[in-house]
């Protein structure tokens, strides 16, 4: 499908917003196919969309739909019902859900960053711009304001102007190599979450793991703000298999255009943060503190909507085969 190919080579938008896109190419594959769909043909179309990024967010947006929509199905209500009624209420429903846990997300980093003087952060996760961009809004732009270039793609620039015209009048944008100097004049480094394993590894942009551990070793505050929907259920499913999330080598040629068979060019765009390092994962309405790996681990097994996923994903996600579509 065109429109997988477009949201793989998506390499502008947050997590959010890549999940919200790939909500809305499965509801019109959806809609399409209509009383046609089968177990088969909608695990195919779901498992393309979750190839196309490791962000726990695409599966969070999908899987929960593909649990409901097999209940539909086995319930006889997408071929007796209004088909294109139910599959929108389905859709609609999801998006609107981690819509709330990224503001209530949102409004609890708020609180936890209105009495920071000097804030790092690093390239460009949109919770953690919106959340900085609420406080200038409440009115704390007196804070001095840290970010980290991302290469290949500049995203730490697009943070930086966002930030600096919200009236942020101490806003300073350096290399990732800067990393040294500004890890030691911000007293706390807040950075976002593309997936949050269950053991409290988090996945994020390649030089996340440089700026927790270095702050670690100064004993400043790491600070992670992820909405429940980066939880990896498929690696909830997977605990006692050691499973971690494949992350893909991009484009080489957005480091080097030099072409010579001696050459590697290596351009990840993803990293594991070790839980270790971090002092404060916010999820949602929840703060977890240390040690992360335990208090995760706690809250997902006693989170009685987490664990009813994973059963169903269980039960339904692993025994049916793929076709291509």
């Amino acid at each position: 499908m065109k429109s997988v190919e477009i949201i793989h080579n998506d390499t502008q938008n947050g997590a959010t917003q890549i999940a919200e896109d790939s909500l809305q190419v499965l509801k019109k594959e959806c809609l399409r196919i209509g009383t046609r769909l089968d177990e088969s043909i909608l695990k195919t179309a779901i498992q393309l969309l979750l190839d196309t990024h490791p962000m726990a967010t695409i599966e969070n947006a999908l899987l929960p739909i593909y649990i409901r929509l097999i209940d539909l199905i086995d319930s006889g209500g997408l071929i007796s019902g209004n088909v294109k009624a139910s599959i929108e209420m389905i859709f609609a429903t999801r998006k609107e859900q981690m819509r709330v846990g990224e503001i209530n997300t949102i409004k609890r980093l708020v609180e936890e960053l209105k009495d920071k003087k000097s804030i790092l952060t690093f390239s460009h996760s949109s919770t953690i711009i919106k959340a900085l961009l609420q406080l200038a809004k409440d009115g704390f732009i007196d804070k001095e304001i840290y970010i980290l270039e991302s290469r290949p793609l500049k995203e730490g620039e697009r943070t930086a102007h966002s930030l600096a015209n919200a009236g942020y009048q101490k806003t300073h944008l350096g290399i990732d190599f800067a990393v040294n100097e500004y890890s030691e004049l911000a007293e706390t480094a807040v950075i976002g979450a593309d997936m949050v394993q269950f053991d409290g590894h988090i996945l994020n942009k390649i030089g996340s793991a440089t700026i927790a551990k270095l702050f670690h070793l100064q004993s400043k505050e790491v600070i992670i703000g992820a909405s429940l929907s980066k939880i990896c259920l498929r690696g909830i499913e997977n605990q006692k298999k050691d499973w971690n999330p494949l992350i893909p080598n991009r484009n080489p040629k957005e480091v080097s255009s030099i072409s010579n068979p001696n050459l590697t060019i290596w351009n990840k765009y993803f990293e594991r943060i070790d839980p270790k390092f971090i002092s404060t994962l916010i999820m949602d309405k929840n703060k977890f503190s240390k040690p992360i790996s335990s208090t995760l681990r706690e809250f997902i097994l006693k989170n009685q909507a987490i664990t009813a996923q994973v059963k169903a994903l269980r039960k339904l996600w692993y025994n049916v085969n793929f076709i291509m579509v």
